[in-house]
């Protein structure tokens, strides 16, 4: 106890062997929910992506508050002013909202009715992943590159995305939200 080891004695250090299972649990711990199909999970899943869009739609709103809290403000152009408006409204309704009640019914339906689970698992499991893959498209087009109507390619129709839009002043062609619209 002088300061001195004896051969063998491991001292605080950590075995290579306890780091490789660390990992290997973390890795199979985030795998497993990765491809999950229990309800429980996707249930939870589906609030998780639900409330990081919130966040999203938040800082949309915020910008968009920005430029409308004094007149004659700079702080966005108009095309990205538009393009914001209408993404904060499709977030709101198809990428918050959707997902919220949908991760409640995962996770509580076939509890309230005692099932194991829900019918089709995998096609659930599929549909979660399809909807975040959509989220993502969709909010690639904000950072994609020029379209072929100007500076990004962000759908700029208008929270409503009514069918007998006349083209504004400041919009840049027929841009719609694909997948949501019906024209």
């Amino acid at each position: 106890m002088n300061g001195t080891s004896k051969t063998g004695e491991m001292n605080g250090a950590i075995p290579l062997v306890s780091i490789a299972s660390t990992d290997k649990a973390a890795f199979d711990y985030i795998h497993s929910w990765l491809v999950t199909v229990d309800h429980k999970k996707l249930g939870m899943m589906y609030i998780m992506y639900g409330l990081l869009f919130f966040v999203v739609g938040g800082i949309e709103a915020s910008l968009m508050r920005i430029q409308l809290a004094v007149p004659n403000n700079h702080f966005l152009s108009p095309q990205i002013f538009n393009q914001l408006f209408t993404m904060h409204g499709t977030t709101m309704v198809f990428l918050v909202g959707m997902p919220l009640i949908f991760g409640f019914a995962n996770y509580l339906v076939p509890l309230m009715i005692g099932a194991r689970d829900l019918a089709f698992p995998r096609l659930n499991a599929f549909g979660f992943w399809l909807s975040v893959f959509g989220g993502l498209l969709l909010y690639f087009s904000l950072i994609g590159a020029q379209g072929m109507a100007g500076a990004g390619s962000a759908p700029d129709v208008g929270w409503f995305a009514y069918a007998p839009s006349p083209p504004g002043r400041f919009r840049r062609g027929t841009a719609r939200i694909t997948g949501l619209s019906a024209y």
